[in-house]
C-alpha cells in the first residue's frame, strides 16, 4: 500500500515537471534526431559527394623582375629625327627614326639610342617591321 502512494506522488511530480519543461525537451529531441539523421545521410552518401582534392602548385622560387628606370631628362629636347634609333619607354622594340611606328611615339615616351648595341643593352629588341 505504501508503494502505491509513493508511485502516485512520483507520477504527479513527473507530470508537473514534464508540463514545465515540455517545450525544451521537444527541442532537444528534435535536435538529436536531426543530428543523427544528418550523420547517417553523410555516412551513406560519402562516396557520392567525393571529388578530387584541390592541388595548389607554387613556383620553386619567386619570379625575378628587373625593372629598368629610364634616365632622367635623357630626352628633354630630342625628337625622333635627332636619334639613330628610337623606342618607347612603354615598349620593348626600337626603330629607325624614319619608321612609321617611330613617328607615332609621343615626345614624353620617346627614348633615343645611339646604336644597335646601346638599345639592346637597355633591353630593347629591333623591330622586324621597319628596316
Amino acid at each position: 500500500m505504501i508503494l502505491s502512494t509513493d508511485m502516485k506522488v512520483y507520477k504527479k511530480n513527473l507530470i508537473s515537471w514534464w508540463g514545465a519543461h515540455e517545450q525544451h525537451i521537444l527541442y532537444a529531441i528534435g535536435f538529436v534526431t536531426i543530428a543523427v539523421g544528418s550523420f547517417l545521410f553523410g555516412a551513406i552518401h560519402k562516396n557520392t559527394f567525393a571529388q578530387a582534392p584541390i592541388v595548389v602548385y607554387r613556383p620553386q622560387s619567386p619570379p625575378v623582375v628587373i625593372a629598368q628606370k629610364p634616365e632622367e631628362n635623357e630626352n628633354s629636347n630630342l625628337t625622333a629625327a635627332d636619334c639613330k634609333f628610337v623606342g618607347s619607354t612603354k615598349g620593348t622594340k626600337y626603330y629607325p627614326p624614319s619608321c612609321s611606328y617611330a613617328k607615332k611615339i609621343t615626345k614624353e615616351n620617346l627614348r633615343c639610342f645611339i646604336s644597335d648595341e646601346d638599345a639592346q643593352n637597355k633591353g630593347y629588341q629591333r623591330s622586324k617591321s621597319c628596316k
